[in-house]
Parts: structure tokens; sequence; C-alpha cells
């Protein structure tokens, strides 16, 4: 694993130490790794749904130009 270091607001490290006071998350750390994992996934479901829309698209247009052949 590797370690990566960021700065942060007051703000956001009080928020942090508050969800591992309140035993959400093990450690800041913790809650990192999973705005990653958040952020990962959220670009992989873009991904997606921009192919998805972009064949949905080209097959409408198809089906419209179709019609008129």
């Amino acid at each position: 694993m590797a370690t990566i270091s960021a700065d942060v607001t007051k703000q956001m490290e009080k928020w942090a130490d508050e969800k591992v006071k309140k035993g959400l998350y093990k450690s800041k750390s913790e809650i990192i790794r999973e705005m990653f994992r958040e952020k990962m996934a959220q670009e992989r479901y873009s991904t997606w749904s921009e192919k998805a829309l972009e064949k949905a698209w080209k097959d409408e247009d198809d089906a419209y130009w179709e019609s008129y052949l």
C-alpha cells in the first residue's frame, strides 16, 4: 500500500475526526480510501453510462434514418 499526503482544511479534519470518534471509520485513512473507491466507481459508472447512451443514440439515429430509406 502506498502513502499519500494531503492538505485539508481544519473543517475537513474536524469532520473526519468526528466520524472516527463515532466509530463510523477505523481511521482518517479509511475515510480517504473510501472516497477514492466511491470516486473510482462513479467514474466507471459514468463511462459505462456514456457508452450506453452513445449506443442508444446511434441505434435510435439509425432506426430513424432507416425509415426514410
